[in-house]
């Protein structure tokens, strides 16, 4: 881990001390979740970035954004600058977006091209990242051209894997298997076809709250009987299932007795689905920030990108199967899913946004859980203590 400043050091100690209070130990019932300054101290969020953004897979990319060979794209992923880039051999690596002469960011934005070129002195490499040439670097006209021993001027390669159309970065590289870390999601995926999934469209929101929220937000059910009146009644809080856990996974879905148009009523279904997925939801979160959604006719792909400590912005991904992803024909019944997936965000966002206010307050420091819905809350509070340092 980088160097801790003073500032992040004493923050770091002050949230172990207030975690230590047994508020993640004790039962559900008598413990609670975060301390406020998790969702509102800037040192806090800067020390996010350096422990749980760089210690664990994190989502920094779709890889339909990357569909010929080199296709760039820049982001940002523990507030360091990283580039993707589609090589050769049609396969997706990540690198930290600098030159490794005097440090200028290689790309700014989306773009396609043969190798990397910095503006400042032309230096160059290969979509793979190996130094091809350095101009004039030896004297005006004595060019260093791919010389085996400039090997310590190769671009810094970060560790990176594309599932589906998602594609993960881990910058510290010790973050384990990623096919290990997902197993929990890939069995409860048994059954769908997902090289059916088709991109679709996204939808972006800028929320005034910290990161945090929204992904807890999103997996827990409790609040729907009082915030989303149509999900309410497309399945009732009788017919929820309490979110689980397994490891950096949260889990939780529901069976309903009727499809809508927003769910599995109007388009294509994934093919040869078993009888038990035809009329069934299901959602995840893989540690920190990714989540989704699958449906029999529809996959569904929240990320809570952090912006600051009491700001983030949330891209939904909407995928359809096969034709009914793009298809005039399936137009009206696109529209149906969009749409409710606008409207029940925006009703999400409302109420999340007032949540963040109320982590200024002294009167909540970590909340009162419900035994029943809530153990999932305390569960992603401790994965964040453990992230931070807590043992």
């Amino acid at each position: 881990m980088p160097r801790l400043s003073a500032a992040q050091q004493q923050v770091q100690n002050n949230f172990l001390q207030q975690v230590h209070d047994g508020r993640l130990d004790k039962s559900v019932a008598e413990g609670s979740g975060l301390p406020n300054l998790a969702y509102t101290c800037p040192d806090f969020y800067a020390l996010e970035q350096q422990t749980v953004f760089r210690d664990n897979w994190v989502f920094a990319g779709f890889a339909h954004q990357l569909a010929r060979v080199g296709d760039m794209l820049p982001v940002e992923v523990a507030g360091q600058p990283v580039v993707l880039v589609m090589t050769e051999d049609n396969g997706i690596l990540a690198f930290h977006n600098v030159c490794r002469h005097r440090g200028a960011k290689l790309v700014t934005e989306t773009r396609n091209s043969k190798k990397f070129v910095c503006p400042n002195h032309s230096w160059s490499y290969s979509l793979c990242g190996k130094l091809i040439a350095r101009p004039h670097f030896l004297g005006g006209e004595q060019h260093d051209i791919n010389k085996s021993e400039c090997h310590r001027a190769d671009l810094v390669e970060i560790r990176c894997v594309t599932w589906h159309d998602w594609v993960f970065v881990n910058l510290s590289g010790d973050a384990g298997d990623f096919a290990t870390r997902i197993e929990p999601i890939t069995r409860k995926l048994e059954g769908y076809d997902l090289s059916d999934m088709v991109f679709s469209e996204s939808l972006e929101f800028e929320i005034n709250a910290n990161w945090k929220l929204p992904i807890e937000n999103f997996i827990e059910p409790y609040h729907v009987f009082s915030c989303h009146p149509w999900l309410n009644d497309f399945v009732g809080m009788d017919e929820r299932e309490a979110p689980t856990f397994d490891k950096k996974v949260l889990l939780c879905g529901y069976q309903f007795q009727n499809t809508d148009p927003a769910r599995g009523g109007e388009l294509p279904w994934f093919p040869n689905l078993p009888a038990e997925k035809q009329n069934r939801g299901d959602w995840f979160v893989l540690f920190p920030n990714f989540a989704f959604e699958i449906f029999p006719d529809q996959v569904d792909v929240f990320i809570a990108w952090p912006q600051a400590a009491e700001k983030c912005r949330e891209t939904i991904a909407l995928y359809f199967v096969g034709e009914a992803a793009t298809a005039d024909k399936y137009s009206a019944a696109r529209a149906h899913v969009v749409n409710n997936w606008n409207d029940l965000n925006h009703e999400d966002i409302g109420i999340i946004e007032r949540m963040q206010k109320g982590r200024r307050s002294e009167g909540f420091d970590g909340g009162v859980l419900s035994p029943y819905w809530d153990p999932v809350q305390q569960h992603y509070a401790k994965l964040v203590a453990e992230s931070i340092g807590a043992p």
